[in-house]
């Protein structure tokens, strides 16, 4: 059996891409649980899953350890501030852009199989003069000032013709002024015409409640400026609002008390019912290229339970039954087996529901093993499974530590030392 380890986007053998290719894994996650050992067919993009190999197969059927995920998800990221080959490499599969220029957006959504597949918002709608544009970490273009309910719906408009799959709007009173209820209002109601969604950026003081009176759809931060009461939280769960965890970035593994304050809500937001997104907004300071373990560990600490949470970076949406999904032309693989205590997370109860139970603090082992996950094409997975030479660690080793912005220590507003940072959420 090989051991070699596959490159995104790496080129593979004619072999790899024959029909009658087959290859079995240790585990695969299907979105709800993990399933044992799957064998899949490649059609030279995908793998479909089969109950056999062909006798005729045989000789093409191979062997790779580890665990595939179908998608592994960043809800909230700033792809222009970071290198989207090394996101891929890092494990992410899939990324949610939450804020750049329309334009430059729009080419992220060509499928170049060496990136995550990408989905974006393009500009950030905001008031004159509002968050974020004077923050300095956004370029010209990257926000649309609206000053009125008309230049609103025109500002959603635009983004949805460039290719925006979403819509997101700022609230952050701590920078200025924002929105007003009429604005914020007709932003929603313009985006839910459209039939694409509506991310908030709540910061301070009743801003959530204004975003869930506006019937807004997703926070992109958790609530980091106040402790929300639990009817607001209640609330919110009663609407379907989904809320990203972004917890790393309150100190970077130092946590400040913005990160207390959202470690509290979000885990009473999840013990409520909640559906809790994995995002990071990467971009934003020394946060790891890739799976971060620190926001899983956050999250797990905070109270959101095991299964929760890897439904929050690798949820499909699909029934749920043990069925295994067709995966491809990206995927994300794991060079090992689940962790004992991560596998008793998601077994299957008596009753056939999923378990849920929490694991002690501090001690759950799936933020490690999940951040040795590794994105690639389905091609290039074959390419491990036939390809004894292969390269042992061609994606070089990844700095969990290292900044992710390009303008390195010189941009004020995204600094490389955590321990004189200030984190600027977005």
């Amino acid at each position: 059996m090989s051991e070699a380890h596959p490159a995104a986007g790496a080129a593979y053998p004619h072999d790899a891409t024959d029909p009658d290719t087959y290859l079995t894994v240790d585990a695969v996650w299907n979105g709800h649980r993990f399933l044992g050992e799957t064998t899949f067919r490649s059609d030279g993009e995908r793998l479909h899953p089969v109950d056999d190999v062909p006798a005729h197969a045989r000789a093409r059927h191979h062997r790779l350890p580890g665990t595939l995920f179908p998608r592994l998800t960043d809800h909230h990221t700033h792809l222009g501030l970071t290198d989207q080959h090394a996101v891929l490499a890092g494990g992410i599969t899939h990324a949610i852009d939450l804020g750049w220029i329309p334009a430059v957006a729009a080419g992220w959504l060509t499928d170049d199989l060496s990136r995550p597949s990408v989905a974006i918002v393009g500009s950030l709608i905001t008031c004159v003069g509002g968050y974020p544009v004077n923050a300095g970490w956004g370029p010209p273009g990257s926000s649309t000032e609206v000053g009125g309910e008309r230049e609103a719906r025109l500002a959603v408009r635009a983004n949805v013709m460039l290719g925006a799959s979403r819509i997101k709007v700022t609230l952050n009173t701590e920078a200025g002024e924002t929105v007003d209820d009429r604005v914020l209002h007709s932003v929603v109601a313009e985006s839910h015409a459209q039939g694409v969604p509506v991310t908030v950026h709540v910061q301070g003081a009743g801003q959530t409640a204004r975003a869930l009176a506006a019937s807004a759809d997703q926070l992109a931060h958790t609530p980091f400026t106040e402790r929300l009461d639990d009817d607001l939280i209640a609330q919110s769960v009663r609407r379907g609002m989904s809320w990203v965890s972004t917890l790393d970035i309150h100190g970077w593994g130092d946590p400040t008390e913005e990160h207390a304050i959202a470690s509290d809500n979000l885990g009473r937001f999840a013990r409520a019912g909640g559906r809790v997104l994995y995002g990071t907004d990467l971009g934003n300071g020394p946060l790891a290229v890739g799976v971060n373990a620190r926001e899983l560990r956050g999250m797990l600490d905070a109270g959101v339970a095991p299964l929760a949470a890897l439904k929050a970076i690798a949820g499909l949406r699909r029934p749920d039954d043990d069925r295994v999904p067709t995966i491809g032309p990206r995927v994300a693989w794991v060079p090992t087996p689940p962790p004992g205590d991560v596998t008793c997370a998601t077994a299957a109860t008596a009753d056939g529901h999923a378990a849920t139970a929490t694991s002690p603090r501090g001690s759950h082992a799936l933020p490690d093993w999940l951040a040795t996950a590794r994105g690639l094409t389905a091609a290039a997975l074959l390419t491990a499974s036939t390809d004894p030479t292969a390269s042992t660690d061609p994606t070089g080793p990844t700095d969990p530590s290292a900044s992710t912005n390009p303008a390195g220590a010189t941009d004020p507003n995204h600094p490389t030392d955590p321990a004189t940072a200030t984190p600027e959420p977005r």
